[in-house]
């Protein structure tokens, strides 16, 4: 009777994720078991800082998927495959004032709505990044838009109870303290420069807020 070698190839570092996320596949014409795709993993969440929600918001937020998680002052969604249904800018417009987005594929997004009278549009728009840091007025609306990819993706990643620590940053904004689009601009450097690495572009912050370092946390540094 003839045996049947094979080897298993599993990265030890990677190991929990592997037993908790992955899709192992067989590959027979080389005896070796491989990890061949790494389970989605996509986090949304929305938080009303200046008033509670009403009734009708709750409810409607709640319709948008059978995931929905949604409180006095908040929805929180995630998903292992399929996507979320809502206009995330739409909802944060009419209900929200920051929305957060996580992603096991490298993608961390940040919107931040202001009243228009409350912040300076104009110092603002002096740290945009073209498909990184922008801004948009809606009427008496003004949302900032905070998009970081990352190529090579996070790996495994839970988003649940990131935004409470980055919500500081709303306010830090709000009151004239812009180190953290500098921070992002930095960030955005260290992932697209040749030559330059994340902790290298970040070096030069010495004084960095909590929700700055949660921030950091959040890309992976």
């Amino acid at each position: 009777m003839a045996v049947l070698n094979f080897t298993v190839i599993v990265i030890p570092s990677l190991l929990n994720t592997v037993i908790a996320t992955s899709v192992v596949k067989w590959h027979h014409n080389q005896n070796v078991m491989q990890i061949s795709k790494m389970s989605e993993y996509q986090y949304y969440e929305f938080c009303s800082i200046s008033k509670p929600l009403t009734r009708e918001a709750r409810m409607e937020m709640a319709s948008l998927s059978s995931r929905a998680q949604v409180s006095t002052h908040g929805a929180s969604y995630v998903y292992n495959y399929g996507d979320f249904k809502g206009n995330p800018k739409q909802l944060l417009l009419k209900h929200f004032d920051v929305f957060f987005y996580i992603s096991n594929f490298g993608g961390i997004r940040l919107l931040f709505k202001y009243l228009a009278d409350e912040i300076n549009i104009v110092q603002m728009k002096k740290y945009c990044i073209k498909d990184v840091i922008s801004t948009k007025t809606q009427k008496e609306n003004v949302l900032l838009d905070i998009d970081i990819n990352l190529e090579e993706g996070f790996g495994w990643v839970e988003g649940e109870g990131m935004l409470v620590d980055l919500l500081p940053l709303y306010d830090e904004i709000k009151t004239g303290n812009y180190q953290f689009l500098k921070l992002v601009s930095s960030v955005n450097e260290g992932l697209t420069e040749e030559g330059n690495t994340l902790k290298t572009a970040i070096s030069k912050f010495k004084n960095l807020s909590i929700a700055q370092e949660a921030f950091l946390t959040c890309v992976g540094i």
